[in-house]
């Protein structure tokens, strides 16, 4: 008999084994597959890890259950996923189910079938001398397509030998396999009218007088294919009365095809490849690119090149290599609102070959997306971190633009970083990792820097064009000099030249709404959240926000400690800086984005098209309006608050400071003369703010290691976040404080490991729940994960676990 280890796709943390089941007599099944059992009293999803033969009078501690049924016709998860999923919960402490369910678009709901059709070109194919191979094609050749539990129903005498057999056949091109789907959003089908008779002289004068049946014979003779859909029959103006009378005739037939949805189909404006002459820069880095990537074995990249320089180009020439060699290429870009950039180019070169995937895509688009790739009909993968959990079979390349980007981290449950797990995959895969950025991060540049990654350097701009002019300033000047603005006077005779030239500006400042706060001048009390003790931010709709809850009230009209009227808004954001600008620059043309203004789809793609039209003179936003944008006729950027993250408890801090400012700043002058930028800080003699305004990225990783090291910081250590949560202040705590006993018995006097805390989370209180941190810093990292497992923390509901947390507020 056989047994199946099956994993239940349930979100609980203490479910984290696998559990028997016996497989069904008759059932063909093998790793990988999703199945339904009986679990708990009621019927759940399951995967399969592994099955196993054992004898029939084998012994079991309880009675084994059998599965129910299978939820597709064919294994979803792969070899390497599974591969991929065991790693990944065992180095992020969590269940494997919760991998697995990455695996899936939108965590499960998608059912995949397999149909088979008989390939009428191969009637004659050696294979089907065989009688079991021939009675399969017949069928198939006078049913058409058939799933493969109708085709065992039908020829009850091919047996078990059925499903290798149809493999096979599919291998040699006498079978085709076509997938499709059942799920909670119902597929697109479209109708096609296709011809089964020659137009022929005579056919012609018989329908002399019915000129629009002739006329849609006339069409589909002179398409290539013999056929049309509906759609286009449309705009030919043949209407469906017409293809209804023609169809009873019995000289046309209609069929129905599934349309997979592209998200970007039409969305990006294209043009024919241009022809590329390579910067010897880039002529050098591919040449070890393609190198490696003809090894087919795993070799890790870093492409520091710096903003300007090319290295998308880098990247779609080396994508174009390993499509050749007939792999499939994962490019994964930080933020949804560059994603449209991304494609848009790509698409120059791959018009056809490209996938899509994000979280703001709807359900029935990643299914479709989905699908797409397993049908092998695109081989490109573009999106967010989760398009790295697309079903590829074969991947060549994986591309991490921007890879210093915060949000590569998953900040819920599993608590992945993408970088970890691309690498994981390319290891996995044999494939090529290349991280690109103009600032990397310094845990990968240190990794450089020794040998783990292979470096590779853009040291200029494309056409030699000069780096950027950046000029501080000092905003506590400005206050002294009466200016209360939130643009200082050179910022704002920046823009005004820059309008003047008809030349465009960026301006970023890294907070939305209107006030950062809302404050009682009586009392002192600032208006916070109810639920996490957060302050409110204003908007200029007249609501408070908070905007880690998500939460908005009305603004009090009293304070709601001493009942005072003297209420106050304090501070700045995107909404009251757009004001200001129209208000000091009435002529010219602004447009914010922010996450206020791009709550549809595709609202950034929207605004940056507009803005790349230069309907609008200047761009305000977060920091979305930061990285990657190649807008040609922006010379002049404004960063406001550059340094505001130097006062974060997170060192981490100046690293995002610096970051910020290059990478804003390299918006300027990519396309024309020299760019100017103004860097609007409080802390101008800061190390961060010195070394962003040279853009030198040497001298700010020299001294920022040298802070790291002293600290003992990544990269001289990982770190882990443990965050302990109670209803109850004092067990919160406590449950750390035992933590952090048995972390200090078991490592006595290792100075590799340290443990800090507890300590009130900067969120120190969330809907009632009080929440403590406790942070390890280790050299060794897999003896702390084993003591945490030994610690059973992975199973408790009230801690959550952070494996290299990105922030620690």
């Amino acid at each position: 008999m056989q047994i199946a280890e099956v994993f239940v796709n349930i979100p609980v943390k203490s479910i984290a084994k696998a559990f028997s089941y016996l497989v069904p007599r008759g059932f063909v099944l093998e790793q990988g597959w999703r199945v339904f059992v009986p679990f708990g009293g009621r019927k759940v999803e399951g995967f399969i890890v592994s099955i196993r033969e054992e004898a029939e009078d084998t012994k079991h501690e309880y009675a084994l259950k059998e599965i129910i049924s299978t939820v597709d016709e064919e294994a979803w998860f792969t070899p390497e996923m599974i591969k991929a999923a065991r790693w990944l919960a065992d180095f992020y402490l969590c269940s494997f189910a919760e991998i697995m369910r990455l695996f899936m678009p939108g965590k499960s709901g998608l059912k995949i079938t397999v149909s088979y059709a008989a390939e009428e070109s191969m009637g004659g194919h050696l294979m089907l001398a065989m009688p079991m191979a021939s009675s399969v094609y017949q069928y198939l050749l006078a049913e058409g397509p058939r799933s493969l539990r109708e085709i065992r129903k039908a020829l009850p005498g091919v047996g078990e030998e059925l499903p290798g057999l149809i493999e096979r056949m599919v291998s040699y091109g006498v079978l085709v396999k076509d997938y499709l789907a059942e799920k909670r959003d119902k597929a697109r089908y479209e109708k096609y009218v296709c011809l089964t008779a020659e137009v022929t002289e005579e056919l012609q004068v018989d329908f002399k007088r019915k000129k629009a049946q002739l006329r849609l014979l006339e069409l589909l003779a002179k398409n290539e294919g013999k056929e049309l859909s509906y759609t286009a029959l449309r705009e030919e103006k043949v209407s469906p009365a017409t293809i209804k009378l023609v169809e009873e005739q019995g000289l046309v037939e209609v069929r129905q095809r599934r349309v997979l949805r592209d998200s970007y189909g039409g969305k990006t404006e294209l043009n024919n490849a241009p022809e590329i002459q390579l910067t010897e820069a880039q002529g050098n880095a591919l040449a070890e690119l393609e190198q490696a990537a003809e090894a087919k074995a795993f070799q890790g990249f870093l492409l520091k090149g710096v903003t300007g320089s090319g290295k998308t180009q880098v990247y779609m020439e080396l994508a174009k290599k390993v499509r050749a060699l007939g792999r499939q290429v994962i490019v994964l870009v930080p933020e949804i609102a560059l994603t449209g950039q991304v494609v848009a180019s790509f698409k120059e070169y791959f018009p056809e070959d490209i996938m899509v995937m994000h979280s703001r895509l709807s359900m029935s688009e990643r299914n479709d997306a989905i699908l797409r790739v397993r049908r092998g009909e695109a081989g490109i993968i573009i999106g967010a971190r989760s398009a790295l959990f697309t079903p590829a079979a074969d991947i060549g390349l994986i591309v991490m633009d921007e890879e210093q980007d915060m949000s590569y981290k998953q900040d819920e449950s599993p608590r992945y970083h993408a970088r970890v797990v691309a690498e994981q995959l390319a290891r996995i895969h044999g494939a090529v990792l290349l991280l690109g950025s103009a600032t990397p991060s310094l845990e990968t540049y240190y990794r450089a820097n020794s040998g783990e990654l292979k470096l590779l350097e853009l040291p200029e701009r494309i056409g030699s064009l000069p780096m950027p002019l950046v000029h501080a300033v000092d905003m506590r000047r400005e206050l002294k000099l009466g200016n209360r603005h939130i643009i200082s006077r050179d910022l704002q005779c920046l823009l005004e030249e820059t309008l003047a030239r008809g030349e465009q500006s960026i301006i970023m400042l890294n907070r939305r709404g209107f006030s950062t706060f809302v404050m009682c001048r009586s009392c002192g009390e600032v208006i916070k959240c109810k639920l996490c003790g957060l302050p409110l931010v204003y908007h200029k709709n007249g609501r408070l926000s908070c905007h880690h809850c998500d939460v908005a009230e009305q603004v009090p009209d009293v304070c709601p400690k001493c009942g005072s009227r003297y209420i106050k808004y304090f501070g700045s954001g995107t909404e009251k800086l757009e004001q200001e600008l129209r208000e000091i620059m009435p002529r010219a043309r602004v447009i914010r984005m922010d996450r206020d203004t791009t709550g549809t789809k595709f609202a950034h793609q929207e605004i940056l098209s507009r803005f790349r039209r230069h309907e609008y003179d200047i761009l305000l936003g977060t920091q979305m309006v930061a990285k990657g944008h190649d807008i040609p006729n922006v010379t002049s950027v404004g960063i406001i608050s550059a340094d505001s993250s130097l006062n974060m408890p997170d060192f981490r801090a100046a690293e995002r400071c610096f970051m910020l400012i290059t990478q804003t700043a390299g918006r300027a002058g990519r396309h024309g003369g020299r760019g100017r930028v103004i860097v609007q800080t409080y802390n101008p003699e800061h190390y961060a703010v010195t070394a962003g305004l040279k853009q030198d990225y040497e001298e700010f990783f020299r001294q920022e290691l040298a802070m790291r090291k002293e600290l003992f910081y990544p990269p001289y250590s990982r770190i882990v976040k443990l965050l302990f949560q109670d209803e109850d202040e004092e067990m919160a705590k406590g449950k750390g404080r035992r933590l952090a006993k048995a972390f200090e018995e078991r490592f006595p006097g290792d100075r590799r490991q340290v443990i800090v805390g507890p300590s009130p989370a900067v969120i120190a209180k969330f809907r009632n729940i009080y929440r403590f941190v406790v942070l390890i810093k280790t050299a060794d990292l897999p003896a702390v994960q084993e003591f945490l497992r030994e610690q059973k923390l992975h199973l408790r509901t009230e801690v959550a676990i952070d494996i290299d947390p990105i922030t620690m507020l």
